[in-house]
């Protein structure tokens, strides 16, 4: 009897032990245990980097991270796919700082899950909404789960990974929107141990969307949303790091396109308002948001950080595990961009000044990679000033309506291009008053060539800046040369003078109000159709507004060749309008833009014979000079003025203000003459031949030459 009652109270007992142990859980888990240590985290940090982590909040910007974080694991979060991955991202932030809370914090990770993500509506079939948002937001919770992973039971994280695994499996390995398939699926396999070599597929889908020089051949908004790493693709370009932290593939923050990619995403694709520049399919509407992945661009390159850090000047970062863990470093001091161009790209040109009303101006000419969302725009426009983008384009067209002639380009005829691609920038250079550069058809135009040079003119205390666009046209005779310029306006363009001059208001979603773009025709156009064309496809965007396009139009000469000049001047309240005039001479045209007594002529011939030109004798195909100051010359042997000019025994491109400037040539004899020009010195090694008073003679290679 004795032996039966001390059974019975040690039985007592233990269940007492066992209440005792497990009633500080949920009443489903029980029956479960902790689990113990693992090697989890290891996506994107390991548990010994935790108090390296917490330390850091102790100054800026990770304290306000880290505060930011804390409220948002407190606050909850809403169902959207987006709102889940920024919930489960600070939760799993503030699991590793608050270390007196993680307990709580990793089950809000894992209610989030459960409760939540379960229930996240993925489905592939078409429906971009049922792929992209929620597998960029499952690749958050799988990083978010490998960080609590041991605050949780066994059973707690059977249940998530079932959750995850079921949901992200009704998406194929394969299909539409390749990357957000590869990025998902790749972090679940090297979570799950299935993965541990590089990912080609992957590296191989990220490079086809980058020129070599950096560019993207795609359009403006999806370079920022799939590699540049937009939030509602966040695991496209989030994959990478995982790749890279876990070392199965260091392929990334090393290699130098995408180290180009990150200096031209951040420096040159956006205006001075820090908009997108306008090119491929993309609508004015849409931006750029403080995206998580943009604070760790440091990780592939310093020079790029500078950049970022001048576009979210004022806009910190958001509490998550991708904004404080992945960067290896805060982001530095600002740094201003400047005006670059890229042989398989384009030229992004802009006003030095850090000032949003600056002037940027695109040439947008690709020679590889193009894919679905690129345009029929090789040569294409894509300006902005004052505040504004000045010219939109066909905007959202898809396959396969993306005609040249709904971008701002030329065509002969009226015709599509051949191709979307084209034959890159083939000259050029930058200067603080004046920048340059020259794209070529390539296989755009078969069996024709159209060289387009655009002029930035920089403004000064004295004139405003504004654009010239020099376009050269080879073809056959009888051809027509068809010129398009799509100003961001859709209620009514203004014929100042008929064929000559146009002014529209900037009123299709303007950013700032009150802005105009005046279109003179230096070269005077045969005709000027104004007329309405579609700004997006109109299945898709039934009640987006159309914009107005001018077409201007050109017969070819008896040898198939034409030339012709276009200026394009912004002006608003503050930025007066310049006066402008045109004078037809024997031979050549040459036009006046007049402002606060500043004048400068534009100059265009066939440059065959010198012409005189208000006292300057010009022999060139075009030229750009101001009476008081700088003098530029596209393909000439001769300028000069007062006491200032060139001779050479090659047609050339020669710019020069004072004693600086630039000379594009294919090699040649050239002979510089101004005020001290004979001191000059060239940043290359040249062969000088003679020096005088203010005089330089010199003999050049192929390339550029700088000099000052």
């Amino acid at each position: 009897m004795l032996k039966i009652f001390s059974i019975l109270i040690g039985f007592i007992l233990i269940t007492f032990s066992c209440k005792a142990e497990t009633e500080d859980f949920p009443e489903e888990e029980k029956q479960k245990e902790i689990v113990k240590e693992s090697h989890h985290p290891f996506l994107i940090v390991k548990k010994e980097q935790f108090q390296e982590l917490r330390q850091k909040a102790a100054s800026e910007p990770w304290k306000s991270m880290k505060e930011d974080a804390i409220s948002r694991s407190k606050n909850g979060s809403k169902t959207e796919a987006y709102d889940l991955q920024d919930y489960v991202g600070a939760a799993a932030l503030a699991y590793i700082l608050e270390d007196s809370n993680a307990k709580v914090h990793a089950q809000r990770v894992r209610d989030a899950i459960v409760n939540q993500y379960s229930k996240i509506r993925v489905e592939d079939g078409g429906d971009w909404g049922g792929v992209v948002p929620p597998m960029g937001s499952f690749f958050v919770a799988i990083l978010a789960l490998d960080i609590v992973y041991d605050a949780l039971t066994s059973s707690e994280i059977e249940r998530c990974e079932e959750v995850i695994s079921t949901q992200i499996f009704k998406i194929n390995r394969k299909g539409s929107w390749a990357d957000i398939r590869r990025g998902t699926h790749g972090a679940w396999d090297i979570y799950k141990g299935d993965r541990t070599t590089p990912d080609d597929d992957y590296f191989n889908g990220i490079m086809v969307q980058i020129t070599n020089d950096g560019v993207s051949p795609v359009t403006n908004h999806y370079a920022w949303e799939r590699v540049g790493g937009g939030d509602s693709r966040v695991s496209k370009s989030g994959y990478m790091d995982v790749l890279e932290f876990t070392g199965i593939d260091k392929r990334y923050y090393n290699n130098e396109r995408l180290k180009k990619f990150h200096r031209w995403l951040f420096g040159s694709s956006v205006n001075c308002a820090k908009e997108m520049a306008i090119f491929g399919d993309m609508l004015p509407t849409q931006g750029i948001n403080n995206d998580m992945l943009h604070r760790r661009v440091g990780n592939f390159d310093e020079e790029a950080a500078g950049y970022a850090a001048w576009f979210h000047e004022g806009r910190p970062a958001i509490g998550h595990i991708l904004t404080y863990i992945l960067p290896k470093s805060a982001l530095p001091e600002p740094v201003v961009p400047s005006s670059q161009f890229y042989e398989n790209g384009g030229a992004f040109f802009r006003e030095k000044e850090d000032d949003p009303n600056g002037l940027h101006g695109v040439l947008y000419n690709i020679k590889s990679q193009d894919e679905w969302h690129t345009h029929n725009e090789v040569n294409g426009l894509a300006l902005s000033g004052l505040g504004n983008r000045l010219l939109v384009n066909g905007g959202r067209l898809g396959e396969p309506t993306r005609a040249a002639a709904l971008n701002n380009t030329l065509t002969l005829n009226g015709e599509n291009h051949k191709s979307r691609l084209g034959g890159g920038i083939v000259e050029g250079f930058t200067t603080s008053q004046l920048d340059f550069a020259c794209g070529f058809s390539g296989p755009a135009l078969t069996g024709s060539k159209h060289y387009r040079n655009l002029l930035l003119v920089h403004g000064n205390e004295k004139a405003h800046g504004y654009f010239v666009v020099m376009d050269k046209v080879e073809s056959n005779a009888g051809n027509v040369v068809k010129n398009y310029i799509h100003p961001a306006n859709e209620t009514t363009v203004t014929e100042i003078s008929a064929n000559l001059e146009y002014e529209a208001e900037i009123d299709h979603y303007p950013t700032v109000p009150g802005t105009k773009l005046t279109i003179f025709y230096a070269t005077l156009a045969e005709a000027v159709h104004v007329e309405k064309v579609q700004s997006a496809v109109p299945d898709r965007y039934p009640n987006y507004p159309d914009h107005n396009r001018l077409e201007s139009v050109y017969p070819v000469d008896s040898e198939g060749k034409r030339n012709l000049v276009t200026v394009l001047f912004p002006s608003d309240a503050e930025h007066p309008k310049a006066g402008f005039q045109r004078i037809q001479g024997d031979g050549f045209n040459v036009s006046t833009v007049t402002l606060n007594e500043e004048t400068d002529y534009i100059f265009e011939s066939e440059g065959v014979s010198k012409v005189q030109v208000a006292g300057h004798s010009v022999q060139a195909e075009m030229a750009l000079f101001r009476q008081s100051g700088f003098w530029f010359v596209r393909n000439g042997t001769h300028f000069s003025s007062s006491d200032t000019g060139f001779e050479s025994n090659v047609p050339v491109t020669v710019y020069l203000n004072g004693k600086s400037g630039a000379i594009v040539t294919t090699g040649g004899i050239i002979k510089l003459n101004g005020p001290g020009i004979n001191s000059v010195q060239f940043d290359q090694d040249v062969e000088v031949l003679e020096t005088g008073d203010n005089l330089v003679e010199v003999k050049l290679g192929k390339g550029t030459f700088y000099f000052n």
